[in-house]
């Protein structure tokens, strides 16, 4: 997977990812935790990739802290999924 970091500041990060689904789960696991600010835009669904915008006093650490929540959340599922489909 490709990232592209578009804006590096102090207190704001923007990136591009290849992948809507994993920018819309580290968005909503940014909003979990000390945030002043986090969105995506997605310019045209098939022609654009979609741009994650992150605003806090750490914007690197809210974003790497929110990619541990969706490791650990699909770890659960899988772990869920494999007990509830063992026969």
């Amino acid at each position: 997977m490709k990232i592209d970091v578009l804006e590096k500041k102090r207190d704001r990060l923007k990136i591009s990812l290849d992948d809507l689904t994993l920018v819309n789960l580290l968005n909503e696991n940014l909003w979990k935790g000390k945030i002043k600010y986090s969105a995506y835009s997605v310019d045209h669904p098939y022609l654009s990739k979609p741009v994650l915008v992150v605003n806090s006093k750490g914007p690197k650490e809210s974003l790497l802290g929110a990619a541990k929540h969706v490791i650990a959340d699909t770890r659960e599922l899988r772990n869920k999924f494999q007990r509830a489909t063992k026969s």
